[in-house]
């Protein structure tokens, strides 16, 4: 056979062999877009289903990030982990993802494996958020000094991060060390000072210093933040009520009620307000009220307010 003819016959074959190369890559292109697309109109159902697709004719990174995306949209964490996964293995040096999959790991209660993906990270780049993640991994675990010994470590690379220090004062709290909480929390709030969770950390701090009229005001700026804030409302009254003011905390939870009338764990603390004056009768109308508008789904709604464990602290 000639050369021109070989040329010919290889020509075709090549041609043969790239048609459905290219027609797999139009499809790509084409699940890819319509993927973006559904995802910014809010359809995440249809854009997981077209990011999957797509994914079927070529592993690509950046259509891993937007099934990974819109998954975590769904609230389906476990599924956008595996997606990081698969993009940690695509792309090993972009730690980002390693970061992304840490966040999802803490707030599916895999710390251990949080805490690898922040110590990957590590080992390539100081990054202030590892230590942050790891942190808290760390502080849920119990393992309180490693989690302040990485907090002082993010705040050495950045000081203008709350998180950082509202994190850290919370495991000072925790730890019975309130001076430094005290001195954390204030760096918090002088970089945050709308955040609700700093004053009412503060005004926890307050009390353990029996700081009570500190620890009041900084329910009043909750509630002046957030008037719907049913957490400081609650601890001011029970302040009150622990000091003897009850004529004041049954002013206050009538204040709430105005606000916020189906406020059921108001009635049932103005009802132990009301015990404590005497009026039983009436007391027993709150509880009434009280029960019947909180959950009866939730069994510890059902009985009067336990003041020592009515709100766990909030996930930071």
């Amino acid at each position: 056979m000639s050369s021109f003819l070989k040329s010919l016959f290889g020509t075709k074959n090549t041609m043969e062999k790239e048609e459905p190369a290219k027609e797999a890559e139009r499809k790509f292109d084409i699940l890819k877009y319509d993927g973006v697309k559904a995802l910014k109109m809010g359809k995440t159902g249809y854009a997981v289903r077209c990011f999957k697709e797509a994914l079927n004719f070529r592993e690509e990174a950046e259509t891993l990030e937007y099934l990974a995306m819109a998954y975590i949209q769904q609230g389906e964490n476990n599924d956008a982990i595996e997606a990081y996964t698969r993009l940690a293995i695509l792309a090993p040096e972009d730690t980002d993802t390693f970061l992304k999959r840490a966040q999802l790991y803490l707030q599916e209660g895999d710390n251990e494996e949080a805490i690898k993906d922040c110590q990957y990270v590590l080992q390539h780049n100081p990054d202030y958020r590892a230590f942050l993640l790891m942190a808290n991994a760390q502080n849920k675990l119990g393992a309180t000094e490693e989690a302040i010994n990485n907090l002082t470590q993010a705040a050495g690379l950045k000081n203008d991060v709350m998180d950082i220090f509202l994190l850290r004062a919370a495991i000072y709290c925790k730890t019975g060390q309130y001076d430094k909480a005290l001195k954390d929390i204030n760096k918090t709030i002088e970089l945050a000072p709308e955040e609700e969770a700093a004053y009412m950390q503060r005004a926890k701090i307050q009390e353990c210093f029996q700081d009570y009229e500190a620890a009041l005001q900084d329910y009043a700026t909750v509630t002046e933040l957030n008037p719907f804030h049913e957490q400081a409302y609650l601890e001011s009254s029970r302040i009150l009520m622990e000091n003897q003011r009850i004529d004041e905390a049954i002013q206050y939870l009538d204040e709430a009620l105005e606000i916020k009338p189906d406020f059921g764990k108001a009635y049932l603390a103005r009802a132990e307000a009301k015990k404590l004056k005497g009026d039983i009768a009436s007391a027993a109308e709150d509880i009434q009220t009280g029960q019947e508008l909180c959950d009866e789904t939730e069994e510890d709604e059902k009985h009067p307010v336990n003041f020592e464990d009515i709100y766990a602290n909030r996930p930071l």
